[in-house]
Protein backbone atom coordinates (compact mmCIF):
# COMPACT_ATOMS: atom_id res chain seq x y z
CA UNK A 1 0.00 0.00 0.00
CA UNK A 2 1.23 3.51 -0.97
CA UNK A 3 2.12 5.76 1.81
CA UNK A 4 -0.63 8.59 0.05
CA UNK A 5 -3.31 5.85 0.55
CA UNK A 6 -2.21 5.03 3.82
CA UNK A 7 -1.93 8.56 5.24
CA UNK A 8 -3.20 10.81 3.12
CA UNK A 9 -0.85 13.22 2.25
CA UNK A 10 2.03 13.03 -0.08
CA UNK A 11 5.60 12.46 1.76
CA UNK A 12 8.19 15.02 2.27
CA UNK A 13 11.24 14.94 0.64
CA UNK A 14 13.87 17.09 2.12
CA UNK A 15 16.63 17.72 -1.01
CA UNK A 16 19.87 19.87 0.55
CA UNK A 17 22.36 20.92 -2.01
CA UNK A 18 24.28 23.75 -2.92
CA UNK A 19 24.05 23.84 -6.55
CA UNK A 20 20.75 25.56 -7.83
CA UNK A 21 20.82 23.59 -11.14
CA UNK A 22 21.03 19.90 -9.00
CA UNK A 23 18.04 21.22 -6.91
CA UNK A 24 15.74 22.08 -9.65
CA UNK A 25 16.64 18.43 -11.31
CA UNK A 26 15.20 16.47 -8.27
CA UNK A 27 12.77 19.24 -7.54
CA UNK A 28 11.61 18.22 -10.67
CA UNK A 29 11.94 14.45 -10.17
CA UNK A 30 10.47 14.36 -6.60
CA UNK A 31 7.18 16.22 -7.83
CA UNK A 32 6.94 14.13 -10.92
CA UNK A 33 6.19 11.19 -8.71
CA UNK A 34 3.91 12.56 -6.87
CA UNK A 35 5.62 13.40 -3.64
CA UNK A 36 6.48 17.20 -1.74
CA UNK A 37 9.59 18.49 -2.74
CA UNK A 38 11.12 20.71 0.18
CA UNK A 39 14.25 22.23 -0.55
CA UNK A 40 17.86 23.95 1.10
CA UNK A 41 21.02 25.23 0.20
CA UNK A 42 22.65 24.40 3.05
CA UNK A 43 22.79 22.63 6.10
CA UNK A 44 21.75 25.68 8.48
CA UNK A 45 18.47 25.92 6.22
CA UNK A 46 18.11 22.36 6.24
CA UNK A 47 17.96 22.39 10.01
CA UNK A 48 15.17 24.74 10.05
CA UNK A 49 13.05 22.73 7.67
CA UNK A 50 13.35 19.89 9.93
CA UNK A 51 12.95 21.54 12.59
CA UNK A 52 9.35 23.10 11.43
CA UNK A 53 8.37 19.24 9.61
CA UNK A 54 10.25 16.19 9.57
CA UNK A 55 10.87 15.00 6.45
CA UNK A 56 10.12 11.14 5.36
CA UNK A 57 13.62 11.51 3.33
CA UNK A 58 16.72 13.36 2.95
CA UNK A 59 18.40 13.56 -0.34
CA UNK A 60 22.07 15.12 0.72
CA UNK A 61 24.93 16.51 -0.94
CA UNK A 62 28.14 15.20 0.53
CA UNK A 63 30.14 18.52 -0.55
CA UNK A 64 28.41 21.71 0.72
CA UNK A 65 30.01 24.82 2.49
CA UNK A 66 30.07 25.70 5.77
CA UNK A 67 29.25 22.01 7.05
CA UNK A 68 29.49 19.03 4.61
CA UNK A 69 27.12 16.48 3.99
CA UNK A 70 28.92 13.69 6.11
CA UNK A 71 29.01 16.27 8.89
CA UNK A 72 25.47 17.17 8.91
CA UNK A 73 24.64 13.23 8.54
CA UNK A 74 26.07 12.38 11.45
CA UNK A 75 24.32 15.05 13.76
CA UNK A 76 21.09 13.68 12.13
CA UNK A 77 21.80 10.76 13.33
CA UNK A 78 23.12 11.38 17.07
CA UNK A 79 19.89 13.21 17.31
CA UNK A 80 17.51 10.78 18.59
CA UNK A 81 14.42 12.77 16.84
CA UNK A 82 15.89 12.15 13.38
CA UNK A 83 17.95 9.45 13.46
CA UNK A 84 15.41 7.57 11.74
CA UNK A 85 15.06 9.30 8.98
CA UNK A 86 16.68 7.83 5.86
CA UNK A 87 19.18 9.93 4.46
CA UNK A 88 20.31 9.45 0.64
CA UNK A 89 23.51 10.84 -0.52
CA UNK A 90 24.36 12.29 -3.79
CA UNK A 91 27.59 13.38 -5.12
CA UNK A 92 29.91 12.75 -7.96
CA UNK A 93 32.28 10.95 -6.06
CA UNK A 94 31.41 7.92 -5.89
CA UNK A 95 34.38 5.86 -4.92
CA UNK A 96 33.69 2.82 -2.99
CA UNK A 97 36.10 4.59 0.19
CA UNK A 98 33.20 7.50 -0.34
CA UNK A 99 30.24 5.13 -0.44
CA UNK A 100 31.80 3.36 2.56
CA UNK A 101 32.36 6.80 4.42
CA UNK A 102 28.42 7.52 3.73
CA UNK A 103 27.46 3.77 4.95
CA UNK A 104 29.42 4.01 7.62
CA UNK A 105 27.45 7.58 9.19
CA UNK A 106 24.33 5.91 8.65
CA UNK A 107 22.99 6.64 4.88
CA UNK A 108 21.22 4.32 2.94
CA UNK A 109 22.20 4.54 -0.38
CA UNK A 110 23.75 6.58 -2.78
CA UNK A 111 23.06 8.64 -5.68
CA UNK A 112 25.76 9.96 -8.45
CA UNK A 113 25.84 12.91 -10.49
CA UNK A 114 24.63 13.69 -13.05
CA UNK A 115 21.49 12.48 -12.19
CA UNK A 116 19.49 9.47 -14.27
CA UNK A 117 15.90 10.34 -13.57
CA UNK A 118 14.86 6.54 -13.63
CA UNK A 119 17.72 5.55 -10.95
CA UNK A 120 16.10 8.78 -8.34
CA UNK A 121 13.13 7.65 -8.90
CA UNK A 122 13.40 3.73 -8.16
CA UNK A 123 16.09 4.21 -4.85
CA UNK A 124 13.57 7.28 -3.35
CA UNK A 125 10.72 5.29 -3.89
CA UNK A 126 12.08 1.75 -2.69
CA UNK A 127 14.06 3.84 0.43
CA UNK A 128 10.45 5.43 1.26
CA UNK A 129 8.55 2.41 0.88
CA UNK A 130 10.85 0.38 3.73
CA UNK A 131 11.08 3.64 5.91
CA UNK A 132 7.38 3.61 6.11
CA UNK A 133 7.81 -0.02 6.33
CA UNK A 134 9.63 0.15 9.65
CA UNK A 135 7.71 3.42 10.95
CA UNK A 136 4.29 0.95 10.51
CA UNK A 137 6.31 -1.93 12.09
CA UNK A 138 7.51 0.31 15.15
CA UNK A 139 3.92 1.77 15.99
CA UNK A 140 2.73 -2.09 15.26
CA UNK A 141 5.78 -3.07 18.22
CA UNK A 142 4.51 -0.28 19.94
CA UNK A 143 0.90 -1.39 19.96
CA UNK A 144 1.66 -5.01 21.31
CA UNK A 145 3.90 -3.68 23.97
CA UNK A 146 1.19 -1.93 25.14
CA UNK A 147 -1.43 -4.70 25.14
CA UNK A 148 1.15 -7.27 26.64
CA UNK A 149 2.15 -4.79 29.28
CA UNK A 150 -1.04 -4.12 30.13
CA UNK A 151 -2.25 -8.22 30.42
CA UNK A 152 1.44 -8.39 32.60
CA UNK A 153 -0.35 -5.96 34.94
CA UNK A 154 -4.00 -7.16 35.50
CA UNK A 155 -2.24 -11.03 35.69
CA UNK A 156 0.28 -9.56 38.56
CA UNK A 157 -2.71 -7.69 40.06
CA UNK A 158 -4.97 -11.12 40.04
CA UNK A 159 -1.91 -12.46 41.85
CA UNK A 160 -1.49 -10.11 44.52
CA UNK A 161 -5.35 -10.15 45.47
CA UNK A 162 -5.10 -13.99 45.60
CA UNK A 163 -1.73 -14.25 47.63
CA UNK A 164 -3.34 -10.97 50.08
CA UNK A 165 -6.65 -13.11 50.43
CA UNK A 166 -4.19 -16.34 51.52
CA UNK A 167 -2.05 -13.90 53.72
CA UNK A 168 -5.18 -12.89 55.69
CA UNK A 169 -7.09 -16.23 55.72
CA UNK A 170 -6.41 -16.81 59.22
CA UNK A 171 -5.90 -13.19 60.18
CA UNK A 172 -9.78 -12.45 58.82
CA UNK A 173 -11.13 -14.90 61.69
CA UNK A 174 -9.34 -12.09 64.33
CA UNK A 175 -10.98 -8.27 63.52
CA UNK A 176 -7.44 -7.15 64.97
CA UNK A 177 -4.91 -9.47 63.31
CA UNK A 178 -6.41 -8.95 60.12
CA UNK A 179 -5.21 -5.34 60.48
CA UNK A 180 -2.11 -6.28 61.19
CA UNK A 181 -0.82 -7.11 57.52
CA UNK A 182 -2.19 -3.52 56.18
CA UNK A 183 -0.24 -1.68 59.37
CA UNK A 184 2.92 -3.48 58.72
CA UNK A 185 2.49 -2.56 54.55
CA UNK A 186 2.13 1.20 55.41
CA UNK A 187 5.00 1.53 57.78
CA UNK A 188 7.36 -0.59 56.20
CA UNK A 189 6.55 2.46 52.74
CA UNK A 190 7.23 5.15 55.80
CA UNK A 191 10.32 3.61 57.05
CA UNK A 192 11.83 2.66 53.82
CA UNK A 193 11.41 6.13 52.47
CA UNK A 194 12.64 7.55 55.96
CA UNK A 195 15.77 5.41 55.64
CA UNK A 196 16.50 6.61 51.96
CA UNK A 197 18.18 9.87 53.82
CA UNK A 198 20.29 7.63 55.86
CA UNK A 199 23.79 7.48 54.64
CA UNK A 200 23.82 4.01 55.63
CA UNK A 201 21.24 2.87 52.78
CA UNK A 202 21.12 5.75 50.32
CA UNK A 203 22.58 2.98 48.03
CA UNK A 204 20.45 -0.06 48.93
CA UNK A 205 17.01 2.20 48.73
CA UNK A 206 15.39 3.26 45.69
CA UNK A 207 12.00 4.34 44.78
CA UNK A 208 11.19 1.21 43.57
CA UNK A 209 12.61 -0.39 46.70
CA UNK A 210 10.27 1.79 48.68
CA UNK A 211 7.17 0.71 46.21
CA UNK A 212 8.35 -2.79 46.12
CA UNK A 213 7.92 -3.08 49.57
CA UNK A 214 5.05 -1.74 50.72
CA UNK A 215 3.65 -5.04 48.62
CA UNK A 216 5.80 -7.33 49.44
CA UNK A 217 5.50 -7.25 53.35
CA UNK A 218 2.25 -7.59 53.52
CA UNK A 219 3.27 -11.45 52.74
CA UNK A 220 5.14 -11.86 55.30
CA UNK A 221 3.03 -13.74 57.18
CA UNK A 222 1.29 -15.85 54.56
CA UNK A 223 3.11 -19.10 55.88
CA UNK A 224 0.40 -19.23 58.54
CA UNK A 225 -2.12 -20.77 56.24
CA UNK A 226 -0.28 -23.85 57.43
CA UNK A 227 -0.61 -23.48 60.79
CA UNK A 228 -3.65 -24.64 62.70
CA UNK A 229 -6.56 -21.92 63.37
CA UNK A 230 -6.51 -22.69 66.97
CA UNK A 231 -3.05 -22.47 67.38
CA UNK A 232 -2.72 -18.89 65.91
CA UNK A 233 -5.85 -17.92 67.47
CA UNK A 234 -5.42 -19.48 71.34
CA UNK A 235 -5.24 -17.57 74.58
CA UNK A 236 -2.37 -19.86 75.89
CA UNK A 237 1.12 -19.49 75.26
CA UNK A 238 2.31 -21.99 72.94
CA UNK A 239 4.36 -24.72 74.14
CA UNK A 240 7.68 -25.85 72.73
CA UNK A 241 6.02 -28.13 70.52
CA UNK A 242 3.45 -25.69 69.18
CA UNK A 243 6.20 -23.13 68.75
CA UNK A 244 7.99 -25.91 66.53
CA UNK A 245 4.77 -25.69 64.27
CA UNK A 246 4.15 -21.91 64.24
CA UNK A 247 8.42 -21.62 63.02
CA UNK A 248 7.63 -23.72 60.27
CA UNK A 249 5.93 -20.54 58.85
CA UNK A 250 8.43 -18.71 57.06
CA UNK A 251 9.84 -21.14 55.04
CA UNK A 252 6.53 -22.31 54.49
CA UNK A 253 5.24 -19.09 53.73
CA UNK A 254 8.93 -18.96 51.44
CA UNK A 255 8.34 -21.68 49.56
CA UNK A 256 4.30 -20.60 48.45
CA UNK A 257 5.84 -17.41 47.17
CA UNK A 258 8.61 -19.42 45.23
CA UNK A 259 6.17 -21.93 43.67
CA UNK A 260 4.05 -18.64 42.26
CA UNK A 261 7.08 -16.95 41.90
CA UNK A 262 8.73 -20.00 39.37
CA UNK A 263 5.42 -19.88 36.95
CA UNK A 264 5.15 -16.08 36.63
CA UNK A 265 8.87 -14.46 37.04
CA UNK A 266 7.58 -11.75 35.78
CA UNK A 267 5.72 -10.46 39.16
CA UNK A 268 8.68 -8.09 40.66
CA UNK A 269 7.56 -7.54 44.00
CA UNK A 270 7.88 -11.37 44.52
CA UNK A 271 11.66 -11.82 45.05
CA UNK A 272 11.49 -9.49 47.79
CA UNK A 273 8.56 -10.79 49.12
CA UNK A 274 10.12 -14.22 49.58
CA UNK A 275 12.95 -13.16 51.54
CA UNK A 276 10.68 -11.19 53.60
CA UNK A 277 8.70 -14.16 54.10
CA UNK A 278 11.87 -16.40 55.19
CA UNK A 279 13.36 -14.32 56.85
CA UNK A 280 11.28 -11.69 58.94
CA UNK A 281 11.87 -14.31 62.04
CA UNK A 282 15.77 -13.67 61.84
CA UNK A 283 17.72 -11.97 64.69
CA UNK A 284 20.25 -9.51 64.58
CA UNK A 285 21.91 -11.30 66.67
CA UNK A 286 21.67 -14.43 65.19
CA UNK A 287 19.47 -16.39 67.56
CA UNK A 288 15.66 -16.37 65.37
CA UNK A 289 14.93 -18.67 62.43
CA UNK A 290 16.09 -19.33 60.29
CA UNK A 291 19.97 -18.68 62.26
CA UNK A 292 21.27 -15.91 60.08
CA UNK A 293 22.16 -12.64 61.45
CA UNK A 294 23.82 -9.17 60.86
CA UNK A 295 23.45 -7.89 57.45
CA UNK A 296 23.24 -11.37 56.14
CA UNK A 297 19.67 -10.61 56.64
CA UNK A 298 17.99 -9.05 53.85
CA UNK A 299 17.71 -5.39 54.38
CA UNK A 300 13.27 -5.79 53.46
CA UNK A 301 13.08 -8.23 55.94
CA UNK A 302 15.23 -6.33 58.77
CA UNK A 303 12.81 -3.07 58.05
CA UNK A 304 10.13 -5.53 58.03
CA UNK A 305 11.30 -7.72 61.04
CA UNK A 306 11.10 -4.33 63.57
CA UNK A 307 7.86 -3.06 61.94
CA UNK A 308 6.23 -6.66 62.31
CA UNK A 309 7.33 -6.46 65.99
CA UNK A 310 5.91 -2.81 66.78
CA UNK A 311 2.51 -3.95 65.26
CA UNK A 312 2.27 -6.89 67.44
CA UNK A 313 2.68 -5.18 70.55
CA UNK A 314 0.14 -2.40 69.79
CA UNK A 315 -2.68 -5.11 69.31
CA UNK A 316 -4.96 -7.41 71.11
CA UNK A 317 -4.12 -10.97 70.67
CA UNK A 318 -6.09 -13.96 72.10
CA UNK A 319 -2.77 -14.77 73.99
CA UNK A 320 -1.99 -10.77 74.85
CA UNK A 321 -3.43 -7.37 75.93
CA UNK A 322 -2.30 -4.57 74.04
CA UNK A 323 0.88 -2.91 75.02
CA UNK A 324 0.91 0.82 75.29
CA UNK A 325 2.59 2.85 73.07
CA UNK A 326 5.46 3.63 75.63
CA UNK A 327 5.99 -0.09 76.69
CA UNK A 328 5.84 -1.16 73.23
CA UNK A 329 8.81 1.68 71.99
CA UNK A 330 10.76 0.60 75.44
CA UNK A 331 10.80 -3.06 74.12
CA UNK A 332 12.05 -2.10 70.83
CA UNK A 333 14.56 0.01 72.30
CA UNK A 334 15.84 -2.87 74.33
CA UNK A 335 15.82 -5.13 71.13
CA UNK A 336 17.94 -2.76 69.48
CA UNK A 337 21.25 -4.58 68.54
CA UNK A 338 19.74 -7.73 69.68
CA UNK A 339 16.84 -8.47 67.69
CA UNK A 340 16.66 -5.67 65.35
CA UNK A 341 19.07 -3.69 63.03
CA UNK A 342 20.32 -0.85 65.33
CA UNK A 343 20.54 1.69 62.47
CA UNK A 344 17.34 0.77 61.61
CA UNK A 345 15.85 1.08 64.81
CA UNK A 346 17.90 4.73 65.30
CA UNK A 347 15.78 5.84 62.07
CA UNK A 348 12.65 4.11 63.91
CA UNK A 349 12.43 6.07 66.75
CA UNK A 350 13.25 9.71 65.17
CA UNK A 351 9.65 8.44 63.49
CA UNK A 352 7.65 6.65 65.41
CA UNK A 353 4.85 9.09 65.61
CA UNK A 354 3.96 8.74 61.94
CA UNK A 355 3.46 5.15 62.05
CA UNK A 356 0.06 3.61 61.60
CA UNK A 357 -1.97 1.52 63.84
CA UNK A 358 -5.37 0.57 62.83
CA UNK A 359 -7.40 -1.53 65.24
CA UNK A 360 -10.78 -0.88 63.23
Amino acid sequence: MEYMERNGTAPQILIVDDVETNVMILESIISEMGYTPRCASSACEATKLIAEKLPQLILLDVFMPEMDGYEFCERLKENPITRDIPIIFISAADSSQDKERGFKLGAVDYIGKPFDMAEVTMRVKNHLKIYEMQQELEQNNRRLHSVISSQARRIEDEQKNILYALATLEQGKDFNVGRHVGNVSYNCRLLAQSLQFSPEFTEDISESFINTIEVASRLHDIGNIQAPCNLLLGTEEWNEREHGIVKQHVECGAEILERVYGSTPENSFLPMAIEIARYHHARWDGKGYPSVKGKDIPLSARITTILDMYDTLLGKRGYKEAYSSEESLKIIEKGSGVLFDPEIANVFFKVHRQFHHDEG
